[in-house]
């Protein structure tokens, strides 16, 4: 027996994937029996504002209130935003969780994703790289064979960038990111590695040249290894028949595809793509277990008014084309929608007139959650008469993250190791609670 093997069977890989660790975590996942199947996940980079949204308080004083006004829903007892009607009349279909905060840890745009979309609290430095929930699954349960387990269209987060795409768990279970929005070949644009169909070929060959004898200096580095897995994924994934399907929009009905699209509301600030949500529809039915994508900029320090005028209303059209086309294809109940981003903004109005915005706000926020074992229809949790602090179930981020892996039927105990060989549950905290009231 050579030394790479010992270290392997003896579960001391490299890279912290080792057979045995894998084995561990997916024998107590539970897999065959999970309620949620696949996960999509909208990230509204820059924080929504939470009182002009899903949490409003329009018995607020002025300086609190903004100009929208809140209608009731399908749901006796839920009122959200009139910017969105189309999400009231399918309120039954999700609900609303305003109690889980980061606790103003951390702080700002650039730790916010990192510590909602790990569910742990990653720092830029100091603290391990968690990965993405997208990533475990990745390694846990991927999908099949001819699509990616853990899609990415366009960037992770506007503010992180791909920062995320990097974990522990290294590149092999990284993110498969697309940019299906721009350029003329939407189907095989990738960011990560950067290549296009017409020199596919060539650069296959080059590559298995240069790297042939590189590989073989290298062949006891698990890294290494890592990489070489994710080039060879994803250059068999450009080959992939549905994968390409899904990612073509002009096999879907014309009708379908604006259902999905409102053009008559205008902002400052980019408001991201919306087919976007077509398409991760698109890439669940092809059976990618986690898309998830960046919509738009939500960061309104100014014009918040305005850029609600304009954001919400698409927000509102896309996700309500989402939820039904998932529920008539017999797909929602397995599949978790999520929509959030990394913080709230304050109650408290800065400036006024037209112009007038909300700032950074930690203590609150909303996440908007349906299908995969969610409850349907209900508000969980509550803030404050002026939407500034948790006061009814107030939980941390870790609660949510473990919340998902359970649904997903992944053990959030589950243990693996960091290149260092540093053993790590995939939610650290595990005083944490399951929110046992939001899933059935």
């Amino acid at each position: 027996m050579n030394r790479r093997d010992f270290l392997r069977i003896g579960g001391l890989g490299l890279c912290g994937v080792s057979m045995l660790d894998i084995v561990r975590a997916q024998a107590s996942s539970g897999a065959s029996t999970a309620r949620a199947k696949q996960m999509i996940v909208c990230w509204l980079g820059g924080g929504p504002p939470h009182t002009d949204m899903f949490d409003m308080k329009p018995d607020s004083p002025a300086e609190y209130r903004g100009p929208f006004r809140p209608i009731q829903t399908n749901v006796v007892g839920m009122q959200i935003c009139e910017l969105m009607p189309e999400l009231a009349k399918r309120a039954d279909k999700f609900s609303i969780l305003r109690s889980i905060t980061t606790l103003n840890k951390p702080g700002d745009h650039s730790q916010g994703p990192l510590y909602w979309l790990t569910g742990n609290p990653r720092m830029t430095t100091g603290s391990e790289e968690y990965p993405m929930v997208g990533s475990v699954v990745s390694k846990l349960r991927p999908g099949p064979r001819d699509v990616p387990s853990f899609m990415t269209l366009d960037e992770i987060d506007i503010h992180t960038h791909n920062a995320l795409a990097r974990s522990y768990l290294g590149p092999a279970y990284a993110p498969f990111i697309l940019d299906p929005n721009k350029g003329k070949d939407t189907a095989t644009r990738m960011l990560t590695p950067q290549i296009t169909m017409p020199s596919f070929e060539r650069n296959v060959r080059l590559l298995e040249s240069l790297d042939q004898r590189l590989r073989q200096i290298d062949a006891q580095d698990e890294l290494i290894s890592g990489v070489d897995h994710y080039q060879q994924t994803a250059f068999n994934l450009l080959r992939s028949p549905k994968l390409r399907e899904a990612l073509d929009l002009s096999r879907e009905p014309a009708a379908s595809v604006e259902r999905y699209v409102r053009r008559d509301t205008k902002t400052r600030y980019p408001q991201g793509n919306t087919r976007n949500f077509l398409i991760a529809r698109r890439l669940i039915e092809a059976g990618v277990p986690v898309v998830h994508f960046n919509l738009g900029y939500w960061d309104w320090h100014a014009d918040n008014f305005n850029e609600g005028r304009g954001h919400i209303p698409r927000f509102d059209t896309a996700l309500s084309a989402l939820l039904d086309d998932l529920e008539v294809r017999g797909l929602l109940d397995t599949t978790i929608v999520v929509a959030l981003g990394e913080m709230g903004r304050t109650p408290k109005i800065d400036g006024g007139g037209p112009g007038a915005g909300r700032g950074h706000w930690d203590y609150a926020q909303f996440v908007l959650v349906a299908g995969g074992g969610w409850k349907p229809g209900m508000i969980y949790g509550a803030t404050d008469r002026l939407g500034e602090r948790v006061v009814d179930k107030l939980h941390k981020v870790e609660s949510f993250g473990r919340t998902l892996y359970h649904l997903l039927g992944i053990d959030p105990d589950s243990i693996l190791h960091t290149p260092a060989n540093r053993p790590l549950k995939l939610i650290v905290d595990d005083e944490a609670p399951i929110l046992r009231e939001a899933i059935l």
